[in-house]
């Protein structure tokens, strides 16, 4: 036996990681198949829901004559999404759908490439996070405005949350809570009640933190489909990537607390239809490194 593949099965060196973890579900494939399929299928309605929440928020704090990267800025959340869903398909396709045979080809070079097309634009959906909440600290008070009635039938709207834009308008101006100061980022219709603006500014590097983490994490999920690619499922690096990205998917459901705790359901269901689309890819990654070392052993016995 190589040294390659000796010591390279879970029971032989236990630890638990997430790939221990969902080893189970191989026991049971056409259960496992039907389950991450019903979560793609969710993660794409999911992405529907946000991009219609993302132009519900143009809508209540853009201007018509808003420049572009305002717009984008705007966006960042369903182009991230969208960006994340290539990556699901993208990650499907070279774990799960083609074989050996086709990735061997010119369709196995196109898809890192394609990869990196979607950690491009996820690259630039961080930014977008980081200006988002660098905006809040940018704030300037309204001139003059004492009343949320003074801005009533204007187009205006006042941010109640990180989500929640309310139209001000003369049927609720006098019903719309604040502390009295009322502050907006510059160029932007919406404003904000001072004291909402600490809990903006939390949440926002919640959301770069968040981000910042779902990259490590399919960095790490790179470095292992090119380990198993090698063959290498004995390698200490490989242990080392599996332990890492166990630790990095509790810091992600960690953030998934946060945000129930602070009633953003929709974010905690974001949260966790994403950690679980993952955990199909790493259900991928499981079967593929079963099959292949029982290829090996069959070989080696031969």
């Amino acid at each position: 036996m190589t040294e390659q593949f000796r010591g390279a099965t879970v029971a032989d060196r236990p630890s638990f990681t997430v790939k221990t973890l969902l080893a189970p579900l191989l026991r049971h494939p056409r259960f496992a198949q039907v389950l991450k399929y019903t979560i793609y299928a969710a993660l794409v309605i999911n992405f529907l829901i946000y991009a219609y929440d993302d132009w519900l928020a143009f809508k209540g704090t853009l201007p018509a004559d808003a420049p572009l990267s305002k717009v984008l800025e705007q966006f960042a959340t369903s182009i991230d999404m969208l960006a994340w869903l290539g990556l699901v398909f993208l990650f499907e396709l070279e774990t799960y759908t083609l074989s050996e045979k086709v990735l061997e080809g010119i369709v196995g070079k196109l898809l890192p490439a394609l990869r990196l097309v979607c950690y491009l634009s996820i690259a630039y959906a961080v930014y977008g996070y980081l200006a988002s909440t660098l905006d809040y600290y940018t704030t300037e008070v309204v001139p003059g405005l004492r009343d949320l009635c003074q801005l009533a039938d204007q187009g205006r709207s006042l941010q109640t949350d990180v989500i929640t834009y309310v139209e001000i308008s003369r049927q609720n101006c006098a019903s719309l809570a604040g502390s009295g100061e009322f502050v907006r980022v510059p160029a932007e219709l919406a404003v904000v009640d001072r004291d909402m603006l600490n809990h903006l500014r939390w949440m926002g590097w919640i959301d770069v933190q968040n981000a910042l983490v779902w990259l490590t994490v399919v960095f790490l999920i790179e470095v292992e489909i090119r380990l198993q690619a090698a063959d290498r499922f004995s390698s200490r690096l490989l242990r080392t990537v599996r332990r890492a990205k166990t630790a990095f998917y509790g810091l992600l459901s960690l953030n998934l607390c946060i945000w129930v705790l602070n009633a953003y359901y929709i974010y905690a269901w974001d949260a966790f239809l994403w950690i679980y689309g993952f955990w199909a890819i790493e259900l991928n990654l499981a079967e593929w490194e079963l099959d292949r070392t029982s290829v090996l052993a069959g070989e080696q016995e031969a």
